[in-house]
């Protein structure tokens, strides 16, 4: 499924109010292209939403890793989940 399909599923999903759904879907999303930030802020979100900080913190870190290797950092939009 191309990113633009499966993050459309995944915010239809979390809509409906199915998270867990809405997480695998996002998580695959990230998989296929570990740049997507908006996937990364989506999965932080979620996860908040089930009170999980601990897994918003850990989503946030890996994002984090990844676009330092790439020279870059979070956006301020992704920062400001975790305030």
């Amino acid at each position: 499924m191309a990113d633009g399909d499966l993050l459309a599923l995944a915010e239809a999903k979390a809509i409906e109010g199915r998270v867990e759904e809405s997480i695998d879907l996002y998580q695959q999303a990230v998989g296929q292209d570990p740049l997507l930030e908006s996937a990364h802020r989506a999965l932080i979100s979620l996860h908040l939403i089930q009170g999980d900080r601990v897994a918003a913190v850990h989503q946030y870190d890996a994002l984090t890793k990844i676009l330092a290797e790439q020279g870059s950092v979070p956006s301020p939009q992704t920062t400001a989940l975790l305030s």
